[in-house]
């Protein structure tokens, strides 16, 4: 553990030996879960790590959303058959139904409530987006026509989803489902994929977001760069993404819910930066590039870049998710002696 400003780094440890972690989600409780080696688990505070059950017959998996009440989404695995499943505050397993006709499926997000979101495969890897009540009943998405491939990608409190589906002419579009399931097309200027929404019912895609009664705003670029990626929403308004600057690096940006841009820094000597996450509150969390140095980072409410710390025996390189209250950080390092990839907590000092 090393002690720095703002945050203290903590080593996410494996459940045995020198296998590698992964931290994918984290709540405002303060657990964080993902995988150690193939195995799916649980950290406390401290970065010691539990085990979470296995479905009989299954090798494998990894935890991929907890929420504030323990609840945690993730998939299990046995070859290339992939098992959606829950795991409640105590950590018994429970697997999730799968729609007649698919052979395969995952879960990618768990809200406050309980529910969850995935996916579920037919034979030929045609998608279908599906979502499970807190209580783990199946509840299919509805397409734009009869037997359309769709795809969710975020899901709100109000059960709410973004994502794509593909119209009569085969042609990906973005979309929204209400808390019931029904599908409405986003006008334009439509883009392919709708990535994010908020609790006000805001989508957002790469150059635009739409309101809930439809209404675009446009994500534009500014004199220093190109509008690129959208990747997530606030429930203020505020959109994270990345742009191109003229000189071709790649840069981190904010947008106001008006569509103004702000530019995410890179910490001072690098020339890049990638944002992953934001908070309510405005913090953003990533990475700071130059040349072949890469450093996790997170920046304020001012868009001020600050490095995170490396705990003793890792080389940190990316933040990945930042909880609601900015409390806690998660991301990965590099372990050196070991060749190994591992997770890591940052908690607010």
């Amino acid at each position: 553990m090393l002690e720095r400003p703002g945050y203290t780094a903590i080593d996410l440890r494996p459940l045995a030996g020198g296998a590698g972690t992964s931290a994918y989600s984290v709540s405002d409780n303060e657990f964080v879960v993902g995988e150690s080696g193939s195995t799916p688990a649980r950290w406390n505070r401290d970065g010691d790590p539990s085990a979470l059950a296995v479905l009989d017959g299954y090798s494998g998996g990894r935890a991929c959303g907890v929420n504030k009440a323990g609840a945690i989404a993730g998939i299990l695995h046995v070859g290339d058959d992939l098992r959606p499943v829950r795991w409640d505050s105590t950590g018994e397993v429970q697997g999730l139904e799968l729609p007649d006709g698919t052979v395969s499926g995952a879960v990618s997000r768990i809200n406050e409530r309980g529910s969850m979101l995935g996916g579920a495969m037919e034979p030929g890897y045609r998608w279908r987006a599906v979502r499970w009540t807190p209580e783990g009943r199946l509840m299919e998405l509805e397409p734009l026509t009869a037997g359309g491939e769709t795809q969710a990608h975020d899901l709100n409190e109000l059960d709410e989803v973004a994502g794509t589906a593909k119209d009569g002419s085969g042609v990906r579009t973005a979309v929204r489902w209400s808390g019931s399931g029904e599908v409405r097309r986003l006008p334009s200027p439509r883009r392919a994929t709708a990535c994010c929404v908020n609790d006000e019912g805001v989508v957002a895609a790469d150059g635009v977001a739409w309101s809930r009664d439809g209404r675009a705003t446009l994500l534009t670029g500014g004199p220093a760069f190109r509008a690129g990626q959208t990747l997530k929403i606030t429930n203020g308004g505020a959109t994270i993404g990345w742009g191109t600057t003229t000189d071709g690096q790649q840069i981190g940006v904010r947008w106001d819910r008006s569509g103004d841009p702000t530019v995410l820094p890179p910490l001072p000597s690098d020339t890049a930066s990638t944002c992953f996450d934001i908070n309510d509150a405005g913090l953003v969390v990533g990475e700071s590039a130059g040349g072949t140095t890469v450093r996790p980072v997170w920046w304020d409410e001012d868009a001020t870049p600050h490095p995170l710390p490396s705990p003793d025996g890792l080389d940190a390189i990316v933040a990945q998710h930042i909880t609601t209250t900015g409390n806690v950080i998660i991301g990965y390092g590099y372990d050196r002696a070991g060749a190994t990839y591992r997770g890591i907590a940052w908690h607010r000092s």
